[in-house]
C-alpha cells in the first residue's frame, strides 16, 4: 500500500509538521507583537488577530483532515487517492492568509512610495492571485479532489503572480527606502538592514511558491507541490509578523542617543 499513498500522504504529512513548527513561531511572534506595540494601530491589531484566527483554523483543519485519510480512509483506496473535506478545506483558508500578508505589504509600499499607480497594478495582481487561489480551493471541496486538468493554468498562474509579486513588493519597497535615505553614517546602515530584512521575507515566499510551482509542473500527481502551498500560509503569516516586529529594533536604533542629528529620514514611516 505504501507504493501509492507515499506520492500523496508524504507530502501533505511532512506539511503538517511544519506548519505546525510555523504556527508555533507565529504564536511567539504575536505574542511579542502585542507586549512591545500595546498602543498600535486598531488596523494592524485586527490583521495580527484576523491571521491567527485564519492560521489556527487552517492548522486544525489540516490535522483533522490528515487524521481522517491516516485513521479512518487508510485502508480504502479511492478515498486515500482523494482528500478529506476538512483538508480541502485548510487549502481555502491559505488564499485568504497570503491575500492578507500582500495587501498589507502593498499598503506599506504605497507608504514608502506614494505611488498610485504601483500601488493598483500590485493590488490587482493580488486580488486576481487570491480569485485564481479560491476558484481552485472551492473546486476541491465541490469535488473531493483536485481536478488537475481544468485547473492546471489556474494554479500554475496563480503561483507565477505569487513569485512576481511578492519579489516586485519586496525590490520595490527596497528601492524606495534606499531613495529616502538623507545619507547619514548610521541612518543609512540602518536603511541598509531594513533593505537586507525585507529582501529576505520577500524572498521566503517567492522561494516557497517558485519551488511549489516547480513541483507541480514536474509531477502534478504526486503532492509535493501542494504541501508546499500549504506552508506558504505560514511564511506568509511570519512574514507580516516579523515586518511589525522588526520595526521595535530598528526604530531603538534611529533614537540612539549618537543619531540625534540624523533623524530626518522620519520614523513614522516605521509605523507603517
Amino acid at each position: 500500500m505504501a507504493n501509492y499513498t507515499t506520492p500523496y500522504l508524504g507530502p501533505l504529512l511532512v506539511s503538517l509538521v511544519f506548519s505546525g513548527v510555523l504556527y508555533g513561531c507565529a504564536l511567539v511572534q504575536t505574542y511579542v507583537y502585542y507586549k512591545l506595540f500595546p498602543k498600535d494601530s486598531g488596523k494592524f491589531k485586527i490583521l495580527v488577530a484576523s491571521e491567527m484566527c485564519l492560521q489556527t483554523v487552517h492548522l486544525v483543519l489540516l490535522v483533522l483532515g490528515l487524521w481522517q485519510t491516516v485513521m479512518t480512509d487508510y485502508a480504502q483506496r479511492p478515498q486515500i487517492l482523494g482528500l478529506a473535506l476538512t483538508t480541502a478545506i485548510s487549502v481555502l483558508f491559505s488564499g485568504p492568509i497570503a491575500f492578507c500578508t500582500q495587501a498589507f505589504f502593498v499598503f506599506r509600499l504605497y507608504t514608502f512610495s506614494h505611488k498610485k499607480a504601483l500601488a493598483v497594478v500590485y493590488s490587482f495582481l493580488v486580488a486576481t492571485q487570491f480569485l485564481f487561489a479560491l476558484m481552485v480551493s472551492i473546486s476541491t471541496i465541490a469535488t473531493r479532489e483536485l481536478s488537475l486538468q481544468p485547473w492546471q493554468w489556474f494554479i500554475i498562474s496563480m503561483l507565477f503572480i505569487a513569485i512576481c509579486v511578492d519579489t516586485a513588493i519586496a525590490v520595490s519597497m527596497s528601492y524606495y527606502l534606499k531613495t529616502s535615505d538623507p545619507g547619514f553614517r548610521r541612518t543609512s546602515r540602518v536603511v541598509d538592514q531594513m533593505a537586507l530584512y525585507i529582501m529576505a521575507t520577500g524572498t521566503v515566499t517567492s522561494v516557497s511558491a517558485l519551488a511549489s510551482g516547480i513541483s507541480f509542473l514536474i509531477a502534478p500527481k504526486i503532492f509535493i507541490w501542494l504541501g508546499l502551498f500549504i506552508i506558504e500560509s505560514g511564511l506568509y503569516t511570519n512574514s507580516l509578523l516579523a515586518a511589525l516586529n522588526a520595526r521595535a529594533k530598528f526604530s531603538r536604533e534611529l533614537q540612539h542617543p549618537e543619531s540625534a542629528g540624523c533623524l530626518e529620514m522620519p520614523l513614522s514611516i516605521l509605523d507603517t
